[in-house]
């Protein structure tokens, strides 16, 4: 790896939150070992006092750490969050004291007690944060989206009637198929925006919940969200397809029904528009979130390559569905409106799972990208990602993606031979993940041979394929939190 990568995978390292209070807690104890021993040893001071001097002035790195490295991509205010690390510490402080005092009395040394107190309070804290400190935040988001996630109640209710009959700027597309869990979390987003001039084109896959009732109830959004149901149950990109038949906007963009938009995702999208006419898609940045704490910002130490970066794109596809806006123009020079009236083949319906990338990539080899690099966008994971179990799925599409554009492009393969050659390896990287899953790690390594050991990620899963197949959960959970870089 060169100096560049070790930097950037140090970066990405450092991205996560867990490792980040981790070294924190570590160098806070280290401190207030080395005060104590100096105050109570060195300096000859008592020891519950010296022992409180040194826990008191040791919290200058976890105070730091808590306002630029460690809990910062929480949310909240300045002072809510000092508030909470105040509480918390003095909580700390209590049972350190009772803590070595307790050692004190029992006949152990100071010096021993430090490291035995270092660990013991952590693990106190913990309980004391999760059943008494914090309980009543942990109470009031169990099973809900933390309400920071959430625009206020009654923002929607100051968006104006508009009649559908005046074409909009915007049409946002929500295609539902039983969501009613979160829908309505998704509807208050969109009644919260600041850019006010779009409609809701919400296409209804033949929901069985009240997914229905919730879309065309929902009055912030009356007279602006026409709704849609279809005669059968559909594949995705098909209902998409149906949906953007009925969109008049200039601009779409697309809102997943368990996703979340901050108030102003629409403004910022289309100021981007307006400035630069050769822009054909706008993304933003994105936050990965799991209905109660965020778990990653996609580009929280980079961010994407704007302007014609449709090589970038296939390298590293970093557009999430629900931070999408396209230019209307854009979308339909991929595949003008038919004369007989069907629908176009925006979305590719040969595809399941690649979809929506085969739809940026082809945006992305004609048109400009721009980027808000903001996270305006929020992404809702539901437990375990499923994506290994799809890699079948995923080897057999990418390799249709890439015959499509070597037949829709003139000299596509000489042009961007390395890009053949990437997708070509990467469809077998994941012809080899579903191999080993089925049991068969010697045929998976057969075949990667012909492509060596080009990273870090082959010569794990080289490993890995001699493992029997039934360790594929445990490998798949730790893949994923391996840091992307890694993973490329």
């Amino acid at each position: 790896m060169t100096s560049d990568e070790y930097r950037r995978l140090i970066r990405s390292l450092l991205a996560r939150r867990w490792l980040r209070v981790g070294l924190l807690t570590a160098l806070t104890a280290l401190l207030y070992i080395l005060l104590g021993l100096l105050l109570v040893k060195g300096l000859g001071w008592p020891l519950l006092v010296g022992n409180a001097a040194a826990y008191v002035l040791s919290l200058a790195v976890p105070y730091l750490g808590q306002c630029f490295v460690a809990l910062r991509p929480v949310g909240g205010t300045h002072r809510e969050m000092t508030l909470r690390f105040l509480k918390l510490q003095a909580s700390g402080l209590v049972l350190n004291t009772l803590l070595v005092g307790m050692l004190h009395l029992a006949g152990l040394s100071y010096g021993l007690s430090l490291p035995l107190v270092c660990v013991l309070v952590p693990v106190c804290l913990a309980g004391v944060c999760r059943y008494w400190l914090f309980r009543a935040d942990m109470g009031a988001n169990s099973g809900e989206t933390d309400p920071r996630f959430l625009p206020p109640a009654e923002a929607g209710q100051q968006l104006c009637y508009v009649p559908c009959s005046e074409p909009p700027r915007v049409s946002v597309i929500m295609n539902c198929l039983n969501s009613a869990g979160k829908l309505e979390e998704s509807l208050r987003c969109l009644a919260a925006q600041s850019f006010t001039d779009f409609e809701v084109i919400f296409w209804d896959n033949v929901s069985t919940d009240q997914s229905p009732f919730i879309a065309q109830a929902y009055a912030p959004l009356r007279g602006r969200l026409r709704y849609f149901r279809g005669e059968r149950t559909v594949p995705l990109g098909a209902a998409r397809n149906l949906a953007l038949r009925e969109a008049r906007g200039d601009l779409i963009a697309f809102l997943d029904c368990d996703d979340l938009w901050r108030p102003t995702k629409l403004e910022d999208q289309v100021a981007l528009f307006d400035a630069f006419p050769q822009v054909g898609l706008v993304c933003t940045d994105t936050e990965i979130f799991d209905g109660k704490r965020v778990l990653r910002r996609i580009f929280a130490h980079t961010r994407p390559v704007d302007g014609m970066a449709f090589a970038e794109l296939m390298r590293r596809q970093w557009i999430s569905m629900s931070s999408a806006m396209l230019r209307r123009s854009a979308l339909e020079s991929l595949a003008p409106l038919p004369a007989d009236g069907s629908a176009p083949d925006w979305f590719d319906e040969s595809l399941n799972v690649c979809e929506e990338a085969d739809l940026f990539y082809r945006i992305a080899h004609d048109w400009e990208l721009a980027h808000v690099d903001a996270p305006l966008t929020l992404w809702r994971v539901h437990g375990m990602n499923t994506t290994f179990r799809k890699f079948s799925q995923f080897a057999d599409e990418t390799l249709r993606i890439l015959e499509k554009h070597c037949r829709i492009y003139p000299d596509y393969e000489e042009e961007h031979a390395d890009l053949v050659e990437l997708l070509s390896r990467r469809a077998a990287f994941q012809h080899a993940v579903a191999l080993w899953r089925e049991g068969k790690g010697g045929q998976a390594r057969e075949l990667l041979a012909p492509f060596g050991f080009r990273s870090l990620k082959y010569r794990i899963f080289w490993l890995a394929s001699f493992l029997p197949s039934a360790c594929f959960d445990l490998a798949a959970r730790l893949y994923f939190a391996l840091p992307s870089l890694l993973r490329r």
